[in-house]
């Protein structure tokens, strides 16, 4: 069989070189008429010289070309047989040969879209994407199209150890060449190769599989004495036809009927205000009408825009909010990204020595301020309303209605990402890291128990914090039920649950032998995820942050005026200041590789996330209490409303639009500040922007319904009645329906304002 497969290969190179001669041959015949008249005609005018040039240009790289193939040609006769290559990719390799022999356009366009060894080795920069449209667009007529193919190339490296800063050389590859080598420079990196791979690209024809390319590749460094593992992970080629799977289509109809109940609900809305000679009121409409208008883009938008005039709304949590988010948003524009689609990497390993770089290195405690503003919320609310029970069923629904429509909106949008890009890392940056990911373990999210999962396999890894969230929410009705009645009791089982999470938190950090945080210089994804899957994903990790909040919420309600003397005010707002700045910049020493034992590493686990919810705490009491000064100001401006209510859908968004656009990039994006900045406010706008329309689809209309259908019992006079009070959280109480048409969720990026009235006893 062997020996059929080289006889093949014989033949077939035969004719490629029989059919090379032959044109050749032609192309000198044809020169001798030419030759010819040139000695029997008349006179012509003498030949521009730059025209001269050209011809001679093109005569050397037909002469190039032909000794590449000539090159080339028996080392690919000879291999053929050896690299299993089927009939139909052997016709096209030899075509393309001749088409270099005969220096074709659409041949020197698949060299020309091939990548090289990439520039900038020695900066960091080690991939070469060469020209991934050039390549597709290629088509040779009953032939092949062009295949682009990446191309990755691992050196040998002996066993990893966990922990090893990345800077550092590998005890094996120390001293191995002369230290002035180029070799020894590239063995410096070998702790980046354990992760990133040198990358390149080839333009192959189409009828060759990637396993046949594979063959290939392997084939030339063997050739040329280099025993690097080489790999194709991905072959793309142009294709016109979508064929979409049976959950796709659902996902298409259901998003396209949301899309047609807006405009009709707009239409009627809007019609039903131009009808109407009075203001215009819902409660005088039928139910279905009511259920329909709750998705009306003109009314959603006019409620996220309007103001916030509730007495009793803890209005710095709108500027506390959108900060957070910005920052969030900074964090992940640093940290989700795709290294492979970058160039001078060294760049980026010298972020971590930048003091001012700990805001975002030690980015972790941000989310935390949402943990803070939801527990606050919650407390607050029961201490605001008049009812001495709480109606659980209620409370728990009204959480779950808020949140699992957008989370899971979102995350099947992401199922048709695969249809809206292309380019030379789309596929391991939007298709293997997103979309893969939500087809295996999107059940996980809809059950809230996502952040449970090894990070690897986490559909959407950002989302962890909505379980976290949740989880924490429904731990807190061990609080919350006897808040009211007996606070002492309350806050006894609050101090258990504080108490729990420390020790928790402590046993397990020397269990796993952690670090204080993800520290900087252990880049290798395995050693991230180790960290942040023990030490920042799980719920027991964030009790204290959220115990804080809930003792905050019960002080705002029973303290809510409050002189505090000028000193001690001062002294509050220095201690919060240099107590925040101390846990997040107090890591840089550590993001140098010099990493704490065990008890400060516990030490500091135990207590960053409590002292930051300290300062988080003295902020929002000494704000609401009227001792804020140019900080309440700040914080409530008015500005930061509309964009307060959007941040739960931007905080859902926001990293998938990053990356998209990493995905679609066709060049090599540079590793510096100020290429991450300039994309840091695109993906701020985006987000924003995207939220804005996925809260109108998907957020704003679940959170009317759920007014409509709570109210529906209420008398007909009744309905007309004003409310009798405000409250904070929007949490169902015993008879209590809420109005949530003001757009607040209840979560991180939550709810602020909801009123209730009062039901009749039916």
């Amino acid at each position: 069989m062997k020996y059929l497969k080289v006889l093949t290969g014989a033949v077939l190179s035969t004719f490629v070189l029989l059919s090379i001669i032959i044109d050749s041959r032609t192309e000198a015949l044809l020169e001798i008429p030419q030759n010819s008249a040139e000695t029997t005609s008349l006179p012509e005018m003498e030949e521009d010289s730059s025209v001269t040039k050209w011809k001679m240009a093109e005569k050397v790289a037909r002469k190039l070309s032909a000794t590449l193939v000539k090159n080339i040609l028996p080392f690919a006769v000879r291999s053929s047989g050896e690299m299993n290559l089927s009939p139909s990719c052997s016709r096209s390799l030899l075509k393309l040969l001749s088409g270099v022999k005969q220096l074709k356009l659409w041949a020197i366009s698949m060299l020309d879209a091939s990548g090289k060894i990439p520039s900038g080795m020695f900066t960091g920069s080690i991939n070469s994407l060469g020209d991934y449209d050039e390549c597709i667009e290629i088509d040779v007529p009953r032939h092949f199209q062009g295949q682009y193919c990446l191309v990755d190339i691992a050196p040998p490296l002996p066993k990893r150890r966990r922990f090893v800063a990345s800077d550092t050389i590998i005890e094996e590859l120390v001293n191995i060449t002369d230290p002035e080598s180029a070799v020894t420079k590239l063995v410096t990196f070998g702790n980046y190769y354990y992760h990133l791979n040198i990358r390149t690209s080839i333009c192959m024809p189409s009828t060759c599989s990637i396993e046949e390319i594979q063959n290939i590749t392997k084939k030339v460094f063997e050739q040329i004495g280099i025993e690097f593992n080489v790999k194709i992970p991905n072959c793309e080629r142009k294709t016109e036809n979508f064929a979409f799977s049976t959950s796709e289509i659902a996902i298409i109809t259901v998003f396209s009927s949301i899309v047609i109940l807006g405009l009709v609900a707009t239409i009627t809305d809007v019609w039903l205000k131009l009808k109407s000679s009075e203001e215009f009121s819902q409660v005088t409409l039928s139910f279905p009408i009511r259920c329909l208008l709750c998705f009306s883009f003109y009314t959603n938008t006019i409620r996220l825009l309007k103001k916030d005039e509730s007495p009793d709304s803890i209005k710095i949590f709108h500027g506390m909010k959108v900060i957070t988010i910005l920052w969030v948003i900074l964090n992940h524009t640093y940290y989700y990204i795709n290294y492979q689609a970058f160039s001078s990497l060294l760049n980026a390993k010298e972020l971590g020595k930048e003091k001012a770089f700990q805001l975002i290195a030690n980015g972790f405690l941000n989310v935390e301020t949402f943990f803070f503003i939801s527990a606050v919320l919650v407390s607050y609310s029961v201490m605001k309303m008049k009812e001495k029970r709480l109606n659980v069923f209620l409370y728990i629904f009204r959480r779950f209605w808020r949140l699992t429509p957008p989370f899971m909106f979102v995350i099947a949008a992401v199922y048709l990402l695969p249809y809206l890009g292309s380019g030379p890392v789309w596929k391991e940056t939007v298709i293997d890291r997103l979309t893969n990911k939500c087809r295996e373990t999107w059940w996980t999210n809809l059950i809230y128990i996502n952040n449970f999962l090894p990070n690897s396999q986490m559909c959407l890894q950002w989302m962890w914090y909505i379980p976290v969230d949740t989880h924490l929410y429904l731990l807190s009705l061990f609080v919350l039920i006897p808040l009211k009645k007996n606070p002492r009791i309350a806050f006894l089982i609050n101090g258990a649950i504080f108490v729990s999470g420390i020790i928790v938190s402590a046993v397990l950090n020397v269990y796993y032998n952690l670090h204080p945080t993800a520290i900087y210089v252990y880049n290798h994804p395995e050693d991230i995820s180790y960290y942040i899957e023990r030490g920042y994903f799980r719920t027991y990790l964030h009790c204290s942050t959220y115990c804080v909040g809930l003792t905050i919420g019960y002080l705002l309600v029973i303290r809510k005026k409050l002189h505090i003397p000028l000193r001690v005010n001062l002294l509050g707002w220095l201690l919060a200041f240099v107590s925040s700045l101390t846990v997040l910049y107090g890591v840089y020493d550590w993001n140098q590789g010099n990493v704490p034992g065990i008890v400060v590493s516990t030490l500091y686990t135990c207590t960053n996330k409590f002292v930051w919810s300290l300062a988080l705490a003295w902020v929002t009491f000494a704000c609401v209490t009227g001792n804020g000064g140019i900080a309440t100001t700040i914080l409530s401006w008015e500005a930061f409303v509309p964009l307060g209510r959007l941040t739960y859908m931007a905080y859902l968004v926001h990293p998938i639009i990053q990356l998209v656009n990493i995905g679609s990039t066709r060049t090599l994006i540079r590793a510096d500040h100020r290429t991450l900045v300039f994309m840091y406010f695109g993906n701020v706008v985006c987000a924003f922007m995207c939220a804005y329309v996925l809260s109108l689809l998907f957020e704003s209309p679940f959170m009317a319904l759920e007014k409509v259908f709570f109210t529906a019992r209420l008398q007909p006079s009744e309905k007309t009645n004003k409310p009798k009070s405000n409250n904070e959280s929007g949490v169902f109480y015993n008879s209590k329906a809420v109005d949530c048409s003001d757009l607040y969720g209840d979560s991180m990026i939550c709810a602020i304002k909801v009123k209730y009235y009062e039901a009749s006893d039916a």
